[in-house]
């Protein structure tokens, strides 16, 4: 071998150890370096971890707190639909009803009233109190129903009557409002059944 092919060996030696070291050393830097890199973002986490927990929280509280006020706001605006609904029907029936004043229908009306406030009162002496406009189709029933009534009228426009006992120590209203209002609870959840059915339909 001459000293030009020895030394260009040992260049090559020299050269490819110098790169294997250069290479080692490299990928030990790069994990050195990656090691500190997480240590740090571990001490950043740790450091932070209490704030990020309660900052995780605070946007779980608002989450549930604007949750809720989403479904109270829901609510409040189903319950204003349905008190709208339920007025409406009101003022329907109280039409529906107050246009039927003077036929044989209204006066069955009246007459089951009466006859359901005298159920109550369990007493054939009673006095009735009625609008100026019913007084003379409540007088023929008070003559059909062979009852010792007094009739009382009032202005006021009741769409039925209200009956007490003679004494006074009974009072039986039997007038449409007040008979909506019993069924007032039965009216909106029957609203609420046929909301739910339209929009499951829709």
């Amino acid at each position: 071998m001459s000293d030009q092919e020895l030394t260009e060996r040992l260049i090559n030696g020299i050269v490819n150890r110098l790169s294997s070291e250069i290479e080692e050393w490299s990928n030990n830097l790069r994990l050195r370096a990656e090691a500190e890199l997480m240590d740090g973002v571990k001490a950043v986490i740790d450091k932070y971890a209490d704030t990020l927990e309660n900052i995780e929280k605070e946007i779980n509280m608002d989450r549930e707190y604007r949750l809720y006020n989403e479904t109270m706001n829901a609510k409040r605006e189903r319950l204003s639909v349905i008190e709208s609904a339920y007025a409406e029907v009101v003022s329907k029936v109280r039409e529906r009803l107050s246009s039927m004043r003077g036929t044989n229908d209204y006066k069955k009306f009246l007459r089951n009233s009466i006859l359901w406030a005298t159920s109550i009162i369990e007493s054939k002496q009673l006095v009735i109190t009625a609008s100026k406009a019913d007084e003379d189709m409540v007088n023929e029933i008070i003559s059909e129903l062979n009852l010792d009534a007094a009739v009382n009228t009032t202005d006021k426009d009741l769409l039925g009557v209200i009956v007490s006992s003679s004494d006074g120590s009974i009072k039986v209203d039997a007038t449409l409002d007040s008979r909506l209002s019993l069924m007032e609870h039965q009216i909106k959840t029957l609203l609420t059944h046929i909301a739910a059915t339209l929009k499951s339909e829709a």
